[in-house]
Parts: structure tokens; C-alpha cells; sequence
């Protein structure tokens, strides 16, 4: 069950993709040529990836840093706390957050070898104003197919992704609440939280309809 947790969870990494975004791009079009262009990297590098965890890692923080919206995603999880903390807690959060979330799931990347990606057609309603979701079925090696949706924020004439459900995992509401959960821990003390913090996932998501149906209210 890790394992496949650690497949899943990798999959919103390896569409995160490419910088070469256009700006005028829809948002299912930028998810969509992200998932070309990372797995053909995939494929290119997988020996060197496969043997040398550092350079993986360094690729993950290059194909998530220009697509994914790090400094929404911060107040996002830190929630009621982001009001209260200064703006070096809040940079330092981001810059542990991010690279936890990098260590965490950079060796599920290779994990990729050839499986069906498929971005779904926008439907009414997938796009409104400067929120949008564009949602993907992942098929796994045993033909079971899983859902994922991503949301996306417009922000300069560029969509950035700033939540991902995986199989009815809102990954956005599982950091908040593991973000509160820190701050009971440590008796508020934003900095333990800081340091002591972690970006692997466990649990499994409930009902991926009706994630999937929520996905444009945010994490």
C-alpha cells in the first residue's frame, strides 16, 4: 500500500512540468504539454535518475518551480497562522515545504515506465475567472485507473497549479490539517512546526467524485 501511495502521489510531479509554458495557454493545454514533455525527460534520463537521488531531486525542484504556485500554496496550508507569522517564518515555511515535498516523492518519479496519461476535455464550469481545474485519469499497471485533479490559479496571464486530489485525496486540505495538527503539537510554536515538518502522505482518499466535484473551491 506504500508503495502504491508513493506511485500516486508521484504522478502530480511528474505532470507539474516543463518552464517552456506560453502564456497564452489554457489551463488543460499547460497540463497537457507538461505531461509530454516531463516523460519524455523521464525516459531520456531514467538510467542517471534511477542511480543519482540528488540529481533527481535538483530535476523535481527545476520542472515544479515555474508552474507551481509555492507562495499560494504556503498560505494556503499555514491557514489562520499565515496572518500571524513574519515574513521570515513564511519564507522559510515555503522553503521547507518545498523541499520536503521534493525529497518526499523525487524517487517516485521513475516509477513512470510508459503508463497510459491521459488529460481529460474541460467541461462548462472547469473554468472561472482566475480558477480553473483540469482533471487527468492515470492509468497503473494493474489497469486500474485512477482520477487526479489539479486547480489552477491565473495570476500575470499564467495558470499555476496551486492544489492537487489524487483518487480523492485533496492534497492542499491534508498539509492544512497536518499543518494545525503540528501547531497543537508544539504548542503553537511556528518554528518547530518549520523545522520539524514533513510532506509525506499516508492516508487514502475517500470518495474521488466528490473531491474531484470540489476541486475548484481551492485546499
Amino acid at each position: 500500500m506504500k508503495r502504491l501511495w508513493q506511485q500516486l502521489l508521484s504522478i502530480p510531479l511528474l505532470v507539474l512540468g516543463l518552464s517552456t509554458l506560453a502564456q497564452a495557454q489554457d489551463p488543460d493545454d499547460v497540463i497537457r504539454d507538461a505531461v509530454e514533455s516531463l516523460t519524455q525527460r523521464i525516459d531520456a534520463e531514467r538510467e542517471r535518475m534511477s542511480r543519482d537521488p540528488a540529481y533527481t531531486r535538483m530535476v523535481v525542484t527545476e520542472e515544479l518551480e515555474n508552474l507551481v504556485d509555492f507562495r499560494r500554496i504556503t498560505r494556503l496550508v499555514m491557514g489562520e497562522h499565515f496572518d500571524a507569522a513574519s515574513r521570515d517564518q513564511r519564507n522559510a515555511f515555503l522553503e521547507r515545504f518545498r523541499a520536503s515535498l521534493v525529497q518526499t516523492y523525487a524517487a517516485g518519479v521513475t516509477m513512470y515506465t510508459g503508463q497510459q496519461i491521459q488529460v481529460l476535455p474541460m467541461g462548462e464550469g472547469d473554468v472561472r475567472g482566475n480558477r480553473a481545474r483540469v482533471q487527468m485519469e492515470f492509468t497503473t499497471d494493474s489497469g486500474r485507473v485512477v482520477p487526479i485533479a489539479y486547480t489552477l490559479f491565473q495570476s500575470d496571464d499564467q495558470w499555476r497549479v496551486d492544489n492537487v486530489i489524487v483518487n480523492g485525496l485533496n492534497l492542499g486540505r491534508v498539509f492544512r490539517a497536518q499543518f494545525e495538527q503540528a501547531m497543537a503539537q508544539y504548542n503553537g510554536d511556528i518554528d518547530q512546526v518549520i523545522a520539524n515538518w514533513s510532506a509525506e502522505v499516508e492516508v487514502e482518499g475517500a470518495n474521488p467524485a466528490e473531491a474531484v466535484e470540489e476541486a475548484t473551491g481551492g485546499a
